[in-house]
């Protein structure tokens, strides 16, 4: 038996027996690799968040015993494909869970001459975290036609134009990308030639406006499942209709003729949780203080760190460090509710998780204004979570009550 595999759910991932028969599928087959549309590489994402793959790697190891060191991980994982063997790749994948409903789909994608290994990735992603089986459900068939999407109907097509409007035109583009993005889309296809097509900038913009609100769209479903997962906290606080993480969403302001910042938003909203009273210290000041004090430190380098978090300066904070912010901040807010009601508990990781959103966010909204993707756009964007957050906790038989 695997040993790695003990600690899993074995109706999630493959037996080594299984592995066997998955890697006999392989033999001298052509296989086309295709990039997948819509949906951005889990390694891009990783990045985005600001993921340390080898942490990443070492911490669910910690948690589920037999898998490689990081080291050896790495030895495979930050080499291109190309460029290890075909008898290390499989030493590899002998050694590390393959959640099945993904390798299947890959099997499927092979069978058809093709492989769109980022729809795979994100099928095992979303396996393996233990999303609510109904999100895994409605997910699996968006990335089921992202896969035929991706690796056969736009390859069958003869030029770039017709490509472009298969991938527009899609059921599945149309649902979860950017809506601002659909009717754009159709106006260039008329309106340019294919050379201008695939130099456009205003295309580009657009595509890269679907990618994103896939993204925030996976982002809802995930908070949604978290809120729904942590039921009775939720209604212990009386936030059992709010939008979680929608205040981490830019908003733009018709008035200062600008973006706000989720960040500030975040560290106000921290401040009020632990205790915070209107006309006193400023948000940055009074976390800064609280956090130091429960260091025993100077509150001076505190402030300072908060601030320049807050104007995306200096760095980006380390997980640990939102972590601990969180933790002390949510204890203070526990203390003076006198404790929690019973089986009601904080989720200290979650609420890092959700800091971190915020501030990514934060430096997406910046980067892609600078970007020059025009703000009605961006508008449309933004405005795609909080409609697939009601969409979320409807199917998951929590609908928001107003």
């Amino acid at each position: 038996m695997n040993t790695k595999a003990s600690t899993y759910d074995e109706s999630v991932i493959l037996s080594q027996d299984e592995i066997s028969e998955y890697l006999e599928t392989f033999g001298d087959k052509e296989v086309y690799l295709r990039e997948a549309v819509l949906l951005l590489p889990l390694d891009t994402v990783y990045r985005l968040l600001d993921i340390n793959i080898r942490s990443l790697w070492e911490a669910i190891r910690d948690m589920h015993g037999g898998l490689p060191t990081s080291k050896t991980a790495m030895k495979y994982l930050s080499n291109p494909s190309a460029n290890v063997s075909i008898k290390a790749q499989q030493k590899l994948l002998r050694l590390i869970p393959l959640p099945r409903q993904s390798t299947e789909l890959s099997m499927a994608q092979m069978e058809k001459g093709f492989s769109v290994p980022t729809v795979t990735n994100w099928l095992g992603l979303l396996e393996l975290s233990r999303l609510d089986p109904v999100a895994l459900d409605y997910w699996k068939d968006k990335l089921h036609k992202l896969s035929d999407l991706s690796g056969q109907v736009i390859r069958s097509l003869p030029n770039k134009r017709d490509r472009f409007l298969a991938y527009t035109s899609s059921e599945v583009v149309g649902l979860l990308g950017c809506p601002a993005s659909r009717q754009g889309m159709h106006d260039l296809l008329f309106d340019l030639c294919e050379e201008e097509l695939v130099s456009s900038k205003a295309l580009a913009h657009m595509m890269s406006a679907d990618s994103w609100s896939t993204l925030l769209r996976l982002a809802a479903w995930f908070m949604a499942s978290a809120q729904v997962a942590n039921w009775e906290f939720e209604v212990s606080e009386g936030t059992q209709n709010v939008t979680h993480g929608a205040w981490a969403i830019p908003r733009w302001c018709s008035l200062t003729q600008s973006w706000s910042n989720p960040m500030q938003i975040a560290l106000e909203k921290l401040a009020s949780l632990a205790g915070l009273e209107k006309k006193r210290l400023g948000p940055v000041t009074y976390l800064g203080k609280l956090w130091a004090a429960n260091d025993g430190l100077e509150p001076e380098s505190r402030i300072r760190l908060l601030r320049n978090w807050m104007q995306l300066k200096g760095g980006r904070p380390s997980f640990h460090m939102l972590l601990d912010l969180i933790r002390v901040s949510c204890d203070l807010h526990v203390k003076q509710k006198g404790g929690l009601p019973f089986d009601a508990k904080v989720d200290y990781w979650y609420g890092a998780c959700v800091f971190r959103f915020a501030e990514t966010m934060a430096i997406l909204i910046r980067d892609l204004q600078r970007s020059g993707c025009p703000s009605e756009l961006l508008t449309s964007l933004m405005s795609v979570y909080e409609a697939e957050y009601l969409v979320a906790r409807r199917m998951l038989g929590k609908p928001i009550e107003n």
